[in-house]
């Protein structure tokens, strides 16, 4: 039997322009396929594992390094960074939040285990509770952490660490507790034992923490979105037995099933409420990394990959909300390593674009169009995903969660990006989407026919070379 990754290590505790476009997620639409990067490890070390990642992309994690100490560390524009340690010979990279700050833990000059939150190139030790020990489990943009810290009577407690201070959680009336993920509205989940004995998954938010049950016999909150909605684990029959991943939203806990096995456990999901994890496969043999959508089931990341990848992927711990997916797999040299998982761009089954460009030079530009989704698409929504209008060497990204929906379905988008005062609307036609864009006040616009037009939609792209009517 796999342990559940809420064991941690080094701790014997029980936890231990612009343009718009619609599309709904559909469960009759294929998978979205990805890329895969192989993130490496820290100066030559043997394995490396990926734990967080931001809407950026950027990935914190731990490897091993040359020396055999494992150290936290910072992957961001192809190369990793090694985030050292608060004095000791190991730390453990576990959350990162948009602006890059990490937090884990980390031995100290002693023996002592502390939370840390690494910040502008530095590492700050977050104490404890009075204790001996805390780890750092998640992060959200305004720095706020939360994870597990011991007591001074020797329990060990969720925390919440903001603007410099720890404040205990408390527990669900038993005596041990543990934070694992945090939102922007500092909502809290984690598990802890209750009064009776029980270990149940709770959602703090408020200054109350509530038990948000199980579909068994006990369960653990591994991660939350901004929307509230918590992913982890319920034991199936018994604590400590078999166990599948959840998904709770709107008050109720959904079974996410398995890949085969008796085994799952949800360890990320974004806004759109997709969840990745881990999961045994058929016979318990091996465990795969998952992906689950809503409306569309739970699939195993490995039968996304390009053929002849050489990867096998086994734990997915962390996506965001552009679909970015980060992990721990075996490469095609048969080493440990983080990987990076990228939707691939998913052409457009068609496409259809009239451009005008008036100015001289030209400064405004109108295009129209239409388009519907490739056969490996999984769906379009300017709620999360951003978009992208190319005219020749003229490129303008709108980024997610700029348009507005109207009761009908149609999206808007009015507003200025990069001092391009841009109009922009998709909507639900008869087969596929209209789009209309308008810009003006632009720059580098095409002078010459004919005219590359180019739209992406988070990972639906669309191109087609038109001559542009000019004034």
């Amino acid at each position: 039997m796999k342990a559940p990754s809420f064991c941690l290590q080094n701790l014997r505790t029980i936890l231990g322009v612009s343009l718009l476009t619609l599309c709904l997620v559909s469960a009759g639409l294929a998978q979205t396929t990805y890329t895969i990067t192989d993130l490496g490890t820290l100066n030559g070390g043997f394995y490396s594992i990926g734990r967080g990642i931001n809407d950026s992309g950027q990935v914190t994690g731990y490897s091993f390094t040359a020396a055999g100490d494992t150290h936290a560390f910072l992957y961001s524009g192809g190369s990793m960074t090694d985030l050292g340690t608060l004095g000791g010979t190991y730390s453990y990279g576990q959350g990162i939040n948009d602006s890059g700050q990490v937090t884990g833990y980390s031995q100290g000059t002693g023996s002592t285990i502390h939370a840390f939150l690494y910040s502008g190139g530095s590492m700050t030790d977050l104490g404890t509770l009075g204790g001996i020990y805390s780890i750092g489990q998640g992060i959200n943009d305004s720095g706020q952490v939360t994870g597990l810290a011991s007591t001074l009577d020797g329990s060990q407690h969720a925390f919440l660490f903001s603007r410099g201070n720890m404040a205990d959680l408390g527990t669900l009336g038993g005596s041990t507790s543990t934070g694992m993920g945090i939102n922007a509205s500092s909502q809290i989940t984690g598990t802890s034992y209750t009064t009776g004995g029980l270990l149940d998954a709770f959602l703090y938010g408020g200054g109350s923490m509530i038990d948000i049950g199980t579909l068994g016999s006990g369960s653990i909150g591994k991660a939350i979105n901004s929307t509230g909605q918590v992913t982890g684990l319920f034991y199936t029959t018994i604590l400590f037995g078999p166990y599948h991943a959840f998904l709770y939203s709107g008050g109720s806990m959904t079974d996410l099933g398995t890949l085969g096995g008796s085994y799952s456990e949800g360890l990320g999901i974004n806004t759109s409420g997709q969840v990745t994890g881990d999961s045994s496969t058929t016979g318990d043999s091996a465990y795969h990394a998952f992906l689950y959508t809503p409306g569309a089931g739970m699939v195993d990341l490995n039968t996304l990959l390009p053929s002849g990848s050489g990867w096998t992927l086994v734990a997915a711990y962390g996506i965001n909300d552009a679909g970015q997916i980060t992990g721990s797999g075996t490469n095609p040299n048969g080493e440990p390593h983080a990987f990076l998982l990228s939707p691939a761009t998913v052409p457009f089954s068609a496409f259809a674009a009239k451009l005008e460009i008036s100015g001289t030079p030209p400064t405004s530009f109108e295009t129209v169009g239409g388009f519907t989704l490739g056969a490996g698409s999984n769906g379009t929504n300017p709620a999360n995903e951003a978009v992208t209008l190319t005219l020749g060497t003229f490129s303008i990204t709108i980024p997610k969660n700029s348009f507005t929906r109207t009761s009908e379905g149609v999206f808007n988008y009015q507003g200025r990006v990069g001092g391009v005062a841009l109009e922009f609307r998709i909507a639900p036609a008869t087969t596929g989407y209209t789009f209309k864009a308008e810009g003006s006040r632009a720059t580098g616009l095409p002078t010459t026919n004919p005219v590359t037009v180019v739209l992406t939609v988070g990972d639906d792209t669309g191109t087609k070379t038109v001559k542009s009517e000019r004034d």
